[in-house]
């Protein structure tokens, strides 16, 4: 399962959702209540996975905008051994020509779905969690990536949440050292992934060295930048975040070493050793 990413232009999409319910913590559900003006309490349904294919809503997008969506599809993800996660289609009414049109572009594989997923994600690229706005993380954007490499924000590995890797992996993908939404990759980058649970797992003989610690607010170490050019652009854009955790030495180190000294580093990833063209 993985194993290289390849970058693609971030697609985070926040919606409130205002007339049909809300989505509930648990990133397949919709609860719908009923309004009754008897005395009986109001019946709740819970439409959940392939249920919503379908579903229509009004909801404000992240311009503030407000639109109508419709759920066109849903499936389980084929990629997701544990078959939890789901891919919904979904499209909304563009009103300057009063067309349906897929709220996603198509990913490397030419797949245009989305997972969605609690909270919202400010400029700066960080999460802030909340049961009234969610996300439509495409498939072609770092959110739904990450949730496919296994970082599922919404559950727990070995007493660990995966909130903080999964947002420590949005950081990683997008090489945003400095945790501040400006990413430093290039379109085609390849990396590998691993970290300290066993989600990923080192790729042996890659053929890639040691790029980058990670927490969720960006690198917490750098061997190397992912292209050595960018180095100067990073020291100057957060200095005093990245002051000593820079590899200054010359000679390479390994990310078993900084997982004794970062202790905060989640994800660990490398890359290959290359220069801008």
């Amino acid at each position: 399962m993985k194993k290289t990413f390849i970058y693609s232009f971030v697609v985070v999409f926040p919606v409130l959702l205002v007339s049909c319910g809300v989505f509930a913590k648990n990133q397949n559900s919709i609860y719908k209540t009923e309004l009754d003006t008897s005395a009986t309490p109001p019946k709740t349904e819970i439409v959940k996975g392939k249920d919503l294919k379908g579903a229509q809503f009004n909801a404000v997008d992240e311009q503030g905008r407000k639109l109508n969506f419709q759920i066109k599809d849903v499936e389980l993800d084929p990629k997701d051994p544990e078959k939890e996660t789901y891919l919904y289609t979904v499209f909304y009414l563009d009103s300057a020509d009063s067309q349906w049109k897929n709220l996603c572009t198509p990913d490397g594989e030419k797949v245009a779905k989305a997972i969605p997923l609690t909270g919202s994600w400010d400029e700066t690229g960080k999460h802030t969690e909340s049961s009234d706005l969610m996300t439509f993380g495409c498939t072609s954007g770092v959110l739904a990536k990450c949730v496919r490499f296994g970082y599922k924000p919404w559950k727990n590995v070995k007493r660990k949440s995966l909130r903080d890797y999964h947002q420590a992996c949005t950081r990683m993908t997008r090489a945003d050292y400095c945790g501040n939404g400006k990413g430093y990759t290039r379109e085609g980058t390849p990396i590998d992934i691993y970290d300290d649970l066993g989600i990923q797992e080192k790729t042996p003989n890659s053929e890639m060295v040691f790029e980058a610690a990670w927490s969720p607010d960006g690198a917490t170490f750098i061997n190397r930048p992912r292209w050595y050019d960018t180095l100067s652009e990073i020291r100057q854009e957060c200095p005093n975040k990245l002051k000593e955790r820079i590899n200054e030495s010359g000679g390479w180190t390994t990310a078993e070493k900084v997982k004794q000294n970062q202790s905060d580093s989640l994800l660990f990833n490398d890359s290959l050793v290359r220069k801008r063209p």
